[in-house]
């Protein structure tokens, strides 16, 4: 972890050490001014003469003034660098979340990276990053305080050492245990976020088949035991500052009663056993928020574990493959693909020229949208090649357009643009090419339109023409089209179709269900899948003209 703190937050830090010793040591020397100030009153009372007491008084407030500054400064010191070191974590995190590939996050629970940004993430700063500087702050404060002691009497200072570890020694029985039951919080935590998650985008399936009440009961069983860890490791900690508050008091007290007997036997002053009292205080407290520091500093470790993982220095770097596009073809040279066990691409050759128009026909299950995922680049695990302009381990730019799409909760323009700069001519040309114009222009606040979460505010047909739109302007050499238009009206999905296969020097690959002829005349080759496997593949009036698979299909869809 010293590349977040060492490195991007290295003068913040510094400063914030500095500034914390000389807040400590000032802190810790009032009980010398404490001395001073009762003694002078003592002199005051026995010569009548408040010159002294004056004099001491003002010391006083100007040191208090000055101290009271230096604490001022010292929080807001604090306060910028937990906001550099988290901003640091919540960065580089998402960085290389962002880098995994598509496969990578399609094998995960995004609710575990919820629970990390968000509630892994802010445990961390509390009891890893601020406890880390409070355990600093009390290991100077008792040195310090130490010091004075042996300075005032050696005997009680050493009384004070004597005394101080025995709070200290407790954490030591907890810490194994408060580890575990964190890994539980982490673990519920996740687990609770996926379940709502999984709620609030079922939403639409709960309200259709009215199955309201077995969801909440779902969600009581995962909020039950996200709370049940949650209070197991409360029921833990009240345990352990129960028994450091009874051993931290109990000493003061001892410490408190030696003095009052120095006092009697003349061995030390009034405004002695005032500082005494003050700089046990210096002692004992410190050396009882230590124990309570260093427990929940160990109880979150399973999260320091976990936020280490994405540490530059233990990530092997991998540099993101070059976007190519395409000039002369993308071929595949016996390709073939598994999901775990699970064939689904088997031993496909094929040759896509640039500038020609493909789609892909075949029954569900037929391998069509795996076939494009391959050629998108979401998976590697596979045999054979992919050659780009006949180079392998080259990737082509490529923009795929599910049926499914995702939409950011953002403006339109944004979705479109993706937050990038491009001219108000070039958002609107793409706009009119995705039939996404007439939409845009009924809306009060065009363009600007929030979407919504997911687009909630718009049909699947418009949401399809956002995507469409977002593909002709950020100008991709290849688009992968499955079943790009399914949710459209046939009147919305042939000026679609146009404006996409009318598009010069790009290829365009697409599957359909909809087989009509004047859909299917526009593609300059039809491939025909089935079983993982490329069965058929010729233009529309040649495979019209045989007894093949497409007929077939061809005869099913036209009824």
């Amino acid at each position: 972890m010293k590349f977040y703190f060492l490195c991007e937050n290295k003068l913040h830090l510094s400063l914030l050490l500095i500034l914390q010793t000389i807040r400590t040591a000032g802190t810790v020397g009032v009980a010398i001014l404490i001395n001073h100030l009762i003694n002078a009153v003592s002199t005051a009372i026995t010569n009548k003469d408040v010159s002294s007491l004056i004099h001491w008084g003002i010391i006083c407030v100007i040191y208090a003034f000055t101290l009271g500054g230096i604490i001022l400064l010292t929080e807001k010191t604090k306060t910028a660098t937990m906001k550099g070191i988290m901003m640091t974590l919540r960065r580089h995190i998402l960085h290389e979340i962002l880098n995994k590939s598509i496969s990578h996050h399609q094998g995960k629970n995004s609710a575990q990276y919820m629970t990390l940004l968000s509630q892994n993430l802010g445990t961390f700063e509390e009891q890893y990053l601020k406890n880390s500087l409070s355990i600093y702050d009390s290991f100077l404060s008792i040195l310090m305080a130490v010091l004075l002691l042996l300075w005032i009497n050696p005997m009680i200072a050493a009384i004070s050492i004597g005394a101080m570890s025995i709070p200290s020694f407790i954490p030591k029985f907890f810490g194994k245990k408060l580890g575990v039951l964190q890994s539980h919080i982490m673990e519920n935590g996740a687990g609770y976020n996926g379940k709502v998650k999984d709620i609030l985008n079922g939403m639409e399936v709960i309200k259709s088949y009215h199955c309201e009440t077995q969801i909440e009961n779902l969600h009581c069983d995962s909020a039950k035991r996200l709370e049940k860890s949650k209070a197991q490791m409360g029921n833990t900690m009240a345990w352990l500052y129960g028994l450091t508050t009874f051993s931290s008091i109990s000493v003061q007290f001892l410490i408190m009663s030696l003095a009052g007997i120095f006092a009697v036997k003349g061995l030390i002053t009034i405004g002695s056993i005032i500082a005494i009292t003050q700089l046990t205080g210096q002692v004992i407290s410190p050396a009882f928020q230590l124990s309570e520091k260093i427990s929940q500093l160990k109880g979150s470790k399973p999260i320091w574990e976990q936020i280490k993982k994405y540490d530059p220095k233990d990530i092997v770097q991998k540099s993101l493959p070059e976007l190519l596009n395409m000039k002369e073809s993308l071929v595949l040279q016996d390709l073939t693909f598994s999901y775990g066990d699970t064939p689904v691409i088997h031993h496909v050759n094929l040759q896509f020229d640039q500038g020609k128009k493909y789609v892909i026909v075949g029954e569900s299950g037929s391998g069509k949208s795996t076939l494009l995922k391959l050629l998108a680049g979401y998976y590697n695990n596979y045999s054979g090649r992919i050659l780009l302009d006949g180079k392998q381990d080259k990737q082509c730019d490529i923009a795929l357009i599910h049926q499914n799409l995702f939409l950011f909760d953002d403006t339109i323009r944004n979705n479109i643009t993706l937050y990038e700069d491009y001219s108000e001519e070039a958002i609107r040309e793409a706009c009119k090419m995705a039939s996404l114009d007439k939409i845009i222009e009924s809306l009060p606040e065009g363009i600007d339109t929030k979407v919504l979460e997911n687009g909630a505010r718009f049909s699947g047909g418009e949401k399809q023409r956002i995507a469409v739109a977002r593909a002709i302007l950020h100008k991709k050499n290849v688009l992968l089209l499955d079943e790009a238009t399914s949710a459209m009206d046939n009147g919305t999905t042939k000026l679609i179709e146009d404006s996409i296969l009318s598009l010069e020097n790009v290829t365009c690959i697409a599957i359909t269900h909809k087989l009509t002829p004047s859909s299917l005349q526009k593609y300059d080759e039809i491939l025909v899948m089935e079983h993982g496997k490329i069965v058929e593949q010729g233009s529309y009036e040649a495979l019209l003209s045989l007894s093949s698979k497409f007929s077939k299909l061809y005869s099913v869809a036209m009824g």
